[in-house]
């Protein structure tokens, strides 16, 4: 099986991440993923936010904390409580005019996770995380993170070594009947 094709069908969302900081060159090689990919049909370009100072993480795990807090359920709060140890925060950001260009930045964060795979690195989206910008004190944060004017946080993720995982993740067999095909 090819590395491409192992890398999609092993790949997880990492719930877990260590404290080692990730080295500049990983981090430069799932940027230049996003960067060469398009958002929509006017080919109009991405922003990257990479967060790293921990004061700035802080204070969007507080926020995130808070909006989970307004939402119910265990994985809420799961998630909640993985936003605390992140190493690493990549925002994307762009122009919110174009149609389609939400959708395509959870597309753009994807094939960052895929390169974030290959180079031995976790990666989760972090589904609602971008409404965390949208109280009060969330575009004050917002303010500190140099995002271009006109633009705003469409996706959110994280990125950071993965703590040993009890078990493999398991991979869907042929057997697993999980497709259904209607002609």
């Amino acid at each position: 099986m090819n590395n491409i094709l192992r890398n999609v069908l092993m790949r997880r969302s990492t719930t877990q991440f260590d404290s080692r900081p990730i080295r500049d060159e990983s981090i430069m090689e799932i940027l230049e993923e996003g960067k060469n990919l398009s958002n929509a049909p006017s080919n109009q370009e991405w922003h990257f936010t990479v967060l790293q100072n921990r004061g700035l993480l802080r204070r969007f795990h507080e926020l995130y904390e808070r909006l989970v807090e307004e939402k119910s359920g265990d994985a809420s709060r799961a998630s909640a409580q993985m936003v605390a140890d992140l190493p690493i925060v990549l925002i994307i950001s762009a122009s919110k005019s174009e149609k389609f260009v939400e959708d395509a930045a959870h597309m753009v964060f994807g094939s960052m996770m895929l390169v974030a795979e290959k180079a031995g690195l976790g990666a989760c989206w972090l589904s609602t995380a971008a409404e965390t910008f949208k109280s009060e004190e969330g575009k004050k944060l917002l303010s500190h993170l140099s995002i271009p004017q006109g633009y705003q946080p469409l996706c959110i993720g994280a990125f950071g070594y993965k703590r040993a995982a009890a078990a493999p993740p398991r991979v869907l067999s042929s057997e697993d009947n999980i497709v259904n095909i209607i002609k």
